[in-house]
C-alpha cells in the first residue's frame, strides 16, 4: 500500500471508503470504456483525491473530523473551483497595470504561463499539477504547494511585487536594472531583490533617489562602508526589516502583505552586505 496513503492515518473503513472514491473517479476518467487503468494513473487519481480531500483540510471551516472522505473531497472541489476563479481574476485585475521592466523571464512566467494554466488545469483528474514551472524567482518560499495553491500564492506575490515597483516609478527601477546587469532583460533574478538594496543605500546615506540618479559614487560606497564596519549580521537583519516597515508604512498604507513579502529578503540582503563589507566589495551590492 502507498506510503503517501498510510501517513493520513485512515481508518480500514476510511481506506475502503477511499479507494472506492478512486475507483470512481477512474470510471469517469475512462468513460466507463474500461474496467482498469494503469497503475500510474490510478496513483495519479488517488493523489487527485487526496490533494481535493486536502483543500477541505485547510479551508479553515467544518473539522475534516466530522466530515465522510466523500464529503471532505466534494468540499475540496467546490474550494479549488473558487481558487481557480480567483486566479483567473487576479490575473485579469492584474494585466490591466503589469510591467516586466523588460525582463523577459517575469513576462513569460505571467503573460505566457498564468493563461496557460488556466486553459489546461483539470480539477477533476489531476487537480495537484501545477502545470508550470514557475521560473520567475520568488523573495519567498511557497513551499510545496502545488496546482491551484501554488499558482495563487505565486500570483498574489507577483501582485504584491508590482505595487511596490509601481510605487517607486518605472524610471527608478530600470536604472536600477541596468547598473546591475547591462543585459538584465535575460537575468533570471528578483527584481524586488536587485532594487530593494539600493533603496536601502539610499535611504542610509539619507540620499534621495530618481530616475536620472547614477547611483553610488565612490564617496557613497566609502561611507556605507564605514557605516557597515564590524556590523553583526542579526543587527542589520533588524535594521532592514525596521526600515522596510517605516518604508511600506509611509508610501504603501502599511501593507502588512508587503511588509512581509519583503521583510523575506532582510536576511539574505544583511548576510550579503555584512560578507562585502568585510570583502571590500560593496559597490556589488549596491549596484554602483
Amino acid at each position: 500500500m502507498d506510503e503517501k496513503i498510510l501517513d493520513y492515518g485512515f481508518s480500514e473503513q476510511e481506506l475502503e471508503e477511499l479507494l472506492t472514491l478512486v475507483s470512481e473517479l477512474a470510471e469517469k476518467f475512462t468513460g466507463s470504456e474500461s474496467t482498469s487503468v494503469s497503475y500510474e494513473r490510478a496513483q495519479s487519481l488517488m493523489e487527485a483525491v487526496l490533494y481535493c480531500m486536502g483543500e477541505c483540510g485547510q479551508s479553515g471551516g467544518v473539522a475534516p473530523t466530522d466530515m465522510t472522505l466523500w464529503e471532505r473531497y466534494e468540499a475540496g472541489l467546490s474550494i479549488l473551483r473558487e481558487k481557480t476563479d480567483k486566479i483567473r481574476r487576479l490575473f485579469n485585475a492584474l494585466s490591466d497595470t503589469f510591467d516586466d521592466y523588460g525582463v523577459k523571464c517575469l513576462s513569460d512566467t505571467v503573460k505566457k504561463g498564468i493563461p496557460e494554466f488556466l486553459r489546461w488545469y483539470d480539477i477533476i483528474f489531476a487537480p495537484q499539477e501545477t502545470i508550470l514551472t514557475l521560473d520567475y524567482p520568488l523573495l519567498i518560499d511557497i513551499g510545496n504547494r502545488r496546482g491551484a495553491d501554488a499558482v495563487y500564492e505565486y500570483l498574489c506575490a507577483i501582485e504584491t511585487e508590482q505595487r511596490f515597483l509601481g510605487e517607486l516609478g518605472r524610471g527608478y527601477v530600470v536604472s536600477v536594472l541596468e547598473r546591475f546587469d547591462a543585459c538584465y532583460e535575460d537575468m533570471i533574478e528578483n527584481i524586488c531583490g536587485v532594487v530593494l538594496p539600493d533603496v536601502f543605500g539610499h535611504a542610509v546615506l539619507k540620499k534621495n533617489f530618481a530616475a536620472t540618479s547614477p547611483g553610488f559614487g565612490e564617496d557613497d560606497i566609502a561611507r556605507l562602508a564605514e557605516l557597515f564596519a564590524g556590523k553583526p549580521v542579526d543587527l542589520l537583519e533588524k535594521e532592514i526589516k525596521q526600515f522596510t516597515g517605516s518604508l511600506v508604512a509611509r508610501y504603501y498604507g502599511g501593507d502588512v502583505r508587503l511588509r512581509e513579502y519583503l521583510c523575506a529578503e532582510a536576511g539574505n540582503l544583511a548576510a550579503r552586505i555584512s560578507m562585502a563589507a568585510r570583502c571590500g566589495s560593496l559597490g556589488a551590492v549596491f549596484h554602483q
